[in-house]
């Protein structure tokens, strides 16, 4: 098994945005934006802001209990539109955040990556979608994932990312 360091110096790294557009398909397409008819789907959600707040909330719990922190403060918020596979109606956004780490052994990660899924599940997540380099976990309450990738291949960025459900942005469907 080659080293992170010795792996990261001779191939090339996906970029924050390729990395961060395949979380935000796999999470629409796990959850279908957390609802199943268009009657649900029609409901007030809460508002962009909100989720945003929400997701600084398990952000910063979530980064208590690991035992490593990120490389930089996490980025801004990206928004994405939910109609890719909705019967409608159309509007509906998902937000999400992501925080990187330094680049960290595989031993590491798989440490960083057993205190993210015990905290989670004592917090009520479930795990959702086990797969070869992450970890997924939903809060049924709130239909909200958190993903920690790269756990199980240094060669991508170790990155801990937390998604909204599909809302309306305003909360209020149009009418």
């Amino acid at each position: 098994m080659k080293s992170a360091t010795h792996t990261s110096l001779t191939r090339p790294r996906p970029g924050r945005a390729v990395t961060a557009a395949t979380i935000a398909i796999a999470a629409l397409a796990l959850n279908a934006c957390g609802v199943n008819t268009l009657q649900e789907r029609s409901k007030p959600t809460m508002t962009l802001d909100q989720a945003r707040k929400q997701i600084d909330g398990y952000q910063r719990d979530i980064l208590a209990k690991l035992p490593v922190t990120p490389a930089s403060n996490p980025t801004s918020f990206d928004d994405l539109e939910c109609d890719a596979n909705d019967i409608g109606p159309h509007g509906r956004k998902q937000t999400w955040r992501s925080a990187d780490f330094d680049d960290l052994p595989l031993t590491r990660r798989a440490e960083v990556a057993d205190a993210f899924r015990t905290f989670l599940t004592g917090q009520g997540f479930q795990s959702v979608e086990p797969g070869h380099g992450w970890v997924k976990m939903k809060n049924p309450k709130d239909d909200f994932v958190a993903l920690l990738d790269g756990t199980g291949d240094a060669e991508r960025t170790f990155q801990l990312t937390v998604s909204s459900p599909c809302l309306w942005p305003d909360g209020t469907p149009p009418k």
